[in-house]
Order: C-alpha cells, then structure tokens, then sequence
C-alpha cells in the first residue's frame, strides 16, 4: 500500500505588543527594532503618546525610538532613545530597551511567586540591614549578583535580620553605588534577570523578612531618555547653591496647564509603583529628600505605593532632618534618623563629629526620636553607619582606640542603637567590625573579619541584640523616659517599655569602670547579658558598669 504524508499547518504564536512614548511637544517619533528592516513612524494619539502595534515572534527583542530634541543641549539633534520605562535593558553600549517573548507571552519579568502568603513584620518592628548587590555577593574576584545574595540570606536571617535594604539596583552605564540612575525600571543587567530579583525577594518573604529598595528621584544620569529628547518639559538646571549631585534634576514644579499634570511628578510616582507592584517589595528609601524639596511629589507616591493589602514602608532621606517629612497622615512613613549617627559617633570617639559634641545628655535626647520632634518615633531609622559615611571602627581608629577598647566601643554603640526608639539598621559587614575605607570604589565586604575571634564575638553580639529586640515586649513601641546622665563621667541610664514589660538600659562612655546611682521603679531586676540580679532600694539602683560597655536589665 503506497503510504501518504499529511501537511500539517503549524501555526506560530506571536505577541501583540503596543509600544508607547509619552512626549507631548516631539514632533516626529519612530520605532526601531532588531525584528525591523527600518524605522516606522509611530502615530501620535489624543493623550500625546506616540503608539504603534507589532507582531513580534518568539525570542529576544530590542527596541528604541528615533527622535529629535526639542529642548536642551541637544534640540534639533536626531538620535535614539531607550524607552523611559524599559523593564529590561540590552547589555552593551547600544543602550536599547528589551522585550522577551515565549509561546506567544510577554515573559520579561514573569515568575511565579510561591510565597506571598508568607508572614512579615509591621514597619515598627524592623532590623534593616542596607547592602550594595556587587560588594556583599563579592564573588571570586566579581561583584556579586541577586543568586549570590540569595545565598547569603540565611547568614542574615541568623544574624536577625528581617529587612534588606537594597542601594540602587536600576541600571545605569557603569560601576558605582547606582545613585545615577539612568533607566529608572529596568535593572542593572550585570546584578541579573527580572526573574533573578524576584526569587530574592520570594525567597525572603520567605524567611519573614522584607525587602526594601533605594531609589532616587532627585536626580538622573545625563544621559537619561527624558534629558536628552525634551530637557526643558521634564527637568531644570541646578539652582544657585543648591548641591549639584551630577546628572540632571527633575522639575517637580513644573506643569503642564493642557494636560493638568505635572510631567516629572506623574513619571516619579509612576517609577515607584511599578517597583512595588512588580516586584512585591516592602517598601522604598527615597534618596535625598530634602533636596527634592517637595511634599506634594512625596504625598503622591506614598498614595500610590500604599494601596496594597500588606504593609508598605516608605522611607525618607531627609538631611538635615525635619519631623514634617514623617508623620502618622505622610508624607512618608519614618526617615533616617541622622542626628543619632552623628551623635552617637560623637560619644563613642569623644570627638565632636558633624557639630554634635560628646554629651551623655545629649546622647539620651538621641535614644527617643520624639525629642526630635518626630511624630511616629518607632518608625524613625537609627543607624551606626550607612553607605554616606565612614565605618564606626574606622573612626575609632582616627580617634586612637585601638584593640580590646575599640570593639568594646562597638559593642556599645550596638547595644544603644537596638534598644533606642526606632527601627534599628546596619551597614553591610558592620556587625563584624568592617572598617573599609569611604569612597566609590566597588570592593568587597571585609568577610575575612569574622575568621578574628574580635569579629565573630561582634556579630554574635548584634545576633543576641536582635533577638532581644524581638523577644522583649519593652522594645516594641515607643515609650522611653530618661533616668540618669552625668556628663563628667560620660554615664546615662533609661528605661523602656512599662508595667512588668520594663527594661532599664545602664551606659559608660569612659574608658574607665563607672558606678551610678539613679531613682528607679522599685521591684527586682535581672540583667540579661551577665544573668544576675539587681533590687531597687529606697527608690535607687546602684551598679557599677565596666568602661565602654553597657547593661541592659528586665524584670526578675
């Protein structure tokens, strides 16, 4: 029997993908494409996007828009420009956004979450801890990535971390920090893939803890699609005295009376719901607030960002500080507490740092973000050290300390930074002493600092700290009342919490042993790291505390 063959039509999946450019004021905009021979003309529509549809197959696709300046250095000038709200970017100095397309779907940033049930904390209960991707994943000679991170997370769930906070991870053309953002939703193709970042933050949902990211709305990199294609509708030059951080600065005032809307503010606001949508986070550290100078840009995004059923912590950089920035109705939830820092660094070198002088008074004011000013003091965020500042051992180190009273000064600081009001937060390798020096290189955390038995005792300090933190009633909230300071023996004490949740914190800035004498709540009292007990008489506890150290104390 002579066998036939059937012709089988087999029909390709494509996606129908609509690209868009708002850009009210161009003229002339065209689409350029790796799946095109040459530009098409894309078609302006009634709310001033230039749109076209395309078919577009299986596979990896790159695209721009071919436009003409019609404002700034460059008007008149005709280039391409990545898409302002590319999700991925193309590695390499072409500097075009990407697509990917499988079966037929747009899977650039798919992934499957397997842990958005998962239990997290409430924003008045976080141990932050800020790292850069490419220095705390430092891998054989390369900076790290989001898998190497993910590595490391159980390393910081032990360490009682329960929130990353990420410095910039959104593109731009080359090694720094990332505070010169240049594609404001597409992430640095050297730190990994859409779906590189969101297992990362699965995986932490994961473990109970949130992740956070640092943006910045305050400036772009110069070559920016926005910058170059019409300066004048999106950005303003830098005033007169104003800190000229490089790049260019977003005009939150300016406004556009046709379309009712200002342009840089509806980009801003919509940057940040993107990342909170998109990739499930927990919450945004805006950069520089104070220098955006501008509450109504601050109150948007917090009203965009915020709508989701879980808790969304956004948090302001706002140097110098300011209470109105953080209150209970906006706009933003708590801020970088930076007078603590200062003050804090201050005592422990007994040098005055950043105006603020050695003071024990003046260290207690610190404690309690109230004294500030500050309406939601839990939410404040106190910290040692920060991407913006010298390590404290490296300032120890400038001070003189050196060996057992430098680490005992450590010591310290840790345990005043998790029992003060606020949300406690770490600089990476902070826990083991890391005194790398401050600059702009990308260079490895100290890790080698935890094989020193110096290093190690430090990190398991911080762990006890956090797990006092979190086991202990007397930390949670917000009550505080100063008990005791002597600035000539560099002495204070406090008390947290109230009723049988009480605690009593004990500390000496001096080098030398200090004994105190101070009206307490009566009753018994067990102090937590050397397990013995204290009772107060005739209204006063009395102890001696060792130098540079402390002592905390709970109820017996």
């Amino acid at each position: 029997m002579e066998s036939t063959l059937e012709a089988r039509k087999v029909e390709s999946k494509t996606l129908t993908h609509e690209f868009k450019l708002f850009a009210p004021y161009l003229k002339k905009v065209e689409l350029v494409g790796s799946w095109l021979e040459k530009p098409l003309e894309m078609k302006q529509d009634k709310d001033d996007h230039f749109t076209l549809e395309q078919n577009l197959p299986d596979g990896r696709h790159t695209y721009a828009f071919r436009v003409t300046a019609n404002s700034g250095d460059m008007k008149g000038e005709t280039f391409e420009v990545a898409d302002p709200y590319a999700r991925a970017i193309e590695e390499g100095g072409q500097d075009r956004s990407m697509l990917e397309v499988k079966s037929g779907q747009d899977v650039t940033t798919a992934y499957e979450w397997l842990h958005d049930g998962a239990g997290l904390p409430q924003d008045d209960q976080l141990v932050i801890y800020e790292l850069h991707v490419g220095e705390f994943g430092f891998v054989e000679g390369q900076q790290g990535n989001f898998d190497t991170l993910l590595e490391k997370l159980d390393y910081l769930k032990d360490l009682g971390i329960n929130a990353l906070e990420l410095m910039p991870i959104m593109a731009f053309p080359f090694d720094s920090w990332g505070y010169n953002i240049r594609h404001y939703c597409a992430i640095k193709p050297h730190y990994g893939t859409p779906q590189m970042l969101k297992k990362l933050v699965d995986e932490a949902h994961s473990r109970g803890m949130r992740v956070i990211l640092d943006i910045v709305f305050n400036h772009s990199e110069g070559e920016m699609s926005l910058v170059r294609m019409d300066f004048d509708y999106w950005m303003r030059e830098v005033n007169e005295g104003e800190i000229d951080f490089g790049g260019h600065k977003f005009n939150y005032d300016g406004w556009d009376d046709k379309r009712g809307i200002s342009p840089a503010r509806e980009f801003a606001v919509n940057v940040a719901q993107y990342w909170a949508e998109e990739y499930h986070l927990d919450g945004l550290r805006l950069d520089a607030t104070a220098h955006i100078d501008n509450f109504d840009l601050l109150h948007a995004i917090r009203e965009r960002v915020k709508g989701a059923p879980k808790p969304f912590y956004l948090i302001a950089e706002h140097i110098g500080e300011d209470p109105a920035v953080s209150t209970p109705e906006g706009p933003t939830d708590g801020g970088w507490h930076e007078t603590f820092m200062t003050q804090l660094s201050a005592d422990l070198t007994g040098q005055e740092i950043a105006f603020k002088n050695p003071s024990a008074e003046g260290v207690l004011r610190k404690l309690n973000p109230a004294e500030d000013g500050f309406s939601t003091p839990s939410r404040m965020v106190n910290y040692l050290e920060s991407h913006d500042e010298f390590p404290l051992m490296h300032k120890l180190r400038e001070a003189g300390f050196e060996g057992e009273d430098a680490w005992k000064r450590a010591k310290l600081g840790a345990t005043l930074l998790f029992t003060a009001v606020g949300n406690p937060m770490l600089w990476q390798g902070q826990e083991f002493g890391s005194d790398r020096p401050q600059d702009l290189e990308i260079r490895r955390v100290q890790w080698d600092k935890l094989d020193t038995d110096e290093g190690l005792h430090l990190k398991e300090h911080y762990a006890w700290l956090a797990g006092v933190r979190r086991d202990f009633p007397a930390l949670k909230g917000q009550d505080f009342e100063a008990l005791h300071f002597d600035n000539e023996t560099r002495v204070l004490a406090f008390k947290r919490g109230y009723g049988e949740a009480e605690m009593l914190v004990l500390a000496n800035f001096s080098s030398e042993p200090q004994t105190l004498e101070f009206d307490a709540p009566d009753g018994k009292w067990r102090e937590l790291q050397y397990n013995f007990e204290l009772e107060t008489v005739e209204g006063k506890i009395k102890d001696s505390v060792d130098g540079s150290s402390a002592k905390i104390f709970v109820r017996a």
